[in-house]
């Protein structure tokens, strides 16, 4: 497992929208340049769809460790819940910035009403 930071590469540009740019001997990186490699191949190389699936990941993690501790005082609060939705709504915002949204139509379709007004329709295709 490997960690680089370079930010002019995908997986650069994946580590600062993962906030994933620091690793010491104390604190290692969320992902490997594996890890967001693979990411980048799930997703056809959309870095934003790769980066919502990455924070998605690390909201799992998070999930993991949600735990909230008051330390016998109301001003004293750690509350370890808040990351875990944090990285959720960023995926769904990486989510929303990605151009290769699919959109889904009606193929064709037959309007079909009896006698007292029920759709009798026959639809090929998705249809919402």
């Amino acid at each position: 497992m490997s960690f680089s930071f370079d930010p002019t590469t995908d997986v650069g540009v994946l580590r600062v929208l993962l906030e994933d740019t620091t690793q010491t001997s104390s604190v290692s990186a969320a992902f490997s340049n594996e890890s967001l490699e693979a990411l980048l191949d799930l997703n056809g190389d959309d870095i934003w769809f790769a980066a919502a699936d990455g924070a998605r990941a690390l909201a799992a993690k998070f999930a993991k460790e949600a735990i909230s501790v008051g330390l016998g005082r109301e001003d004293i609060r750690i509350d370890k819940k808040k990351k875990a939705e944090y990285f959720l709504e960023l995926a769904k915002s990486f989510s929303a910035r990605s151009g290769s949204d699919v959109v889904e139509y009606v193929d064709s379709f037959n309007v079909i009403v009896d006698s007292v007004g029920r759709d009798r329709s026959e639809y090929i295709g998705r249809f919402n």
